[in-house]
């Protein structure tokens, strides 16, 4: 569910921030659910609206 990925990212850790992404900046970062599950998540900056738009949400499984 989409509220384990807003509540994960107290603990998030940054992979990579790509200010010069079009249409919009990304950031991607790594969580741990607190349902257990390890993700990478993207989300975009919408300059216009002024918000944070989830943009995907990748599963590791094993060692990743």
């Amino acid at each position: 569910m989409e509220w384990q990925v807003v509540a994960g990212m107290e603990s998030a850790v940054r992979i990579i921030e790509n200010v010069n992404a079009k249409p919009n900046p990304t950031v991607e970062l790594r969580e741990i659910l607190p349902n257990g599950a390890s993700v990478k998540v993207v989300w975009s900056l919408l300059y216009r609206s002024k918000v944070a738009k989830l943009v995907t949400v990748h599963f590791f499984y094993g060692d990743s």
